[in-house]
């Protein structure tokens, strides 16, 4: 019996991921059919119906892992509830945007990824951006343009980091952050 979670289902399912992302590192998602995804996965539309309802809910099941791993990085001893920003944080992230770097690609340079990046950065925001800076008395105002600015840098950095392949290490990139903001021509 071919159960959802034994081994032969669990290795077509991870064909269909890495197929899924070979396709869109060529294509925007809109462009792909399940026709295609199956021709590059090496499966039949009835298997891949039998997991999925669509290519949207492959990608979806992969953005669900992607995010659950990222989260779990920051349970327990990983995360100490200081300064989201700090540096073994934001290491936290790079690490985990590294080992994903083909997901991470694919994704950011989709048409439909805007929209989920608006409502993660809107979520970082209201839960912990808004709240560590009204402890610092700064106003909305000021919160919003602060905020602005450091999401278009770090996505800035961010994707010229993976369209190197993220040759440099986290630890690399991080210095060059932390020279940035250093830097005597930058500080206010």
């Amino acid at each position: 019996m071919n159960t959802k979670n034994n081994r032969r289902s669990q290795e077509t399912r991870k064909r269909m991921k890495q197929a899924l992302l070979g396709l869109l590192d060529r294509m925007d998602i809109l462009d792909i059919t399940v026709s295609r995804l199956c021709d590059a996965a090496e499966v039949n539309r009835s298997t891949f119906y039998s997991y999925y309802d669509s290519v949207a809910d492959l990608l979806e099941e992969m953005e669900r892992e992607i995010g659950t791993d990222l989260f779990e990085r920051f349970a327990g001893e990983n995360y100490n509830d200081g300064n989201l920003f700090s540096i073994d944080h934001l290491a936290l992230v790079l690490e985990h945007i590294k080992a994903n770097q083909n997901f991470y690609r694919a994704y950011l340079a989709q048409s439909t990824s805007k929209s989920q990046l608006d409502s993660a950065f809107g979520q970082l925001l209201q839960q912990y951006i808004r709240p560590m800076m009204h402890k610092l008395s700064v106003d909305d105002t000021a919160i919003e343009y602060y905020f602005a600015f450091f999401r278009a840098g770090f996505m800035a950095v961010l994707n010229h980091w993976l369209q190197n392949r993220c040759h440099e290490s986290p630890e690399a990139v991080l210095d060059y952050l932390r020279n940035v903001l250093s830097h005597p021509e930058f500080a206010v």
